[in-house]
């Protein structure tokens, strides 16, 4: 969950609202099992600075982690379960997102954004707080304002080529998420989302997460975003909560 935070921002796209720089601090904080007989709980605090241009944006996030036992991992922001990580906290992997604006919604056609990312391998792999290899993603996410513009279908779909850790067999990934946003007005925004991708780890259940996420517009300059996980399967976190502010200059 804490590296998502995509589809919604399509809500910017077409506002008239022409920022050139974002920073945004990060909260999280995620509890599962993940199919074990003990709790794994994960912190996850994250600073991010987003570089708008005409076409597109980048943002890169550092973030700091806090695994208080062996059952899960981090592989590009979000959680995978596997046994023997450490635990142990410390820099989490670095990454590097370029969004490219590639089609403005019509009466055919979506709002359509490509997106690609690289995983630097900044996290402590002795620690489990990351692989230790360098990842690569890349999304399509689509965006349709419906006829009464306060509703808005969401669908992200992507793929990630995993690095492979010393003594793990992994599997590339891939991702995908369906959901709508309400304009409730023009300061609130609620959205909800099924949110899924496949293990990378064999033997591990296909994480499968419910997010639900609203986002208050302070000022126009000044959002806070509250995300709220429940997980579907053993993959996947049990819970998780996640708190953002963002400034836009």
């Amino acid at each position: 969950m804490a590296a998502f935070f995509g589809s919604v921002e399509f809500s910017f796209a077409g506002s008239g609202d022409s920022p050139t720089w974002q920073y945004g601090l990060s909260f999280s904080y995620m509890t599962g099992d993940y199919g074990t007989d003990e709790d794994t709980d994960i912190y996850y605090t994250a600073v991010s600075i987003k570089r708008y241009f005409g076409e597109g944006d980048i943002t890169l996030t550092i973030p700091y982690l806090d695994i208080s036992d062996d059952g899960a991992t981090f592989v590009g922001g979000v959680v995978e379960p596997i046994e023997g990580a450490g635990g142990g906290s410390g820099l989490g992997d670095v990454i590097l997102k370029g969004r490219y604006y590639a089609v403005e919604q019509d009466e055919l056609l979506p709002y359509i954004d490509l997106v690609g990312s690289i995983k630097f391998p900044t996290a402590d792999e002795d620690k489990g707080l990351g692989t230790g290899k360098t990842d690569f993603t890349f999304m399509v996410e689509f965006a349709r304002r419906l006829q009464d513009e306060q509703w808005i279908a969401l669908l992200d779909l992507g793929y990630t080529f995993v690095g492979e850790p010393s003594g793990y067999d992994v599997d590339n990934r891939w991702i995908y998420s369906i959901g709508a946003a309400y304009e409730l007005d023009p300061d609130i925004t609620l959205s909800g989302y099924i949110d899924g991708r496949t293990a990378i780890f064999e033997g591990n259940d296909d994480p499968l997460s419910i997010l639900l996420m609203g986002e208050y517009k302070y000022f126009p300059d000044l959002r806070f975003d509250t995300v709220l996980e429940f997980g579907l399967n053993d993959g996947a976190p049990d819970y998780g909560i996640t708190f953002r502010v963002r400034k836009r200059y």
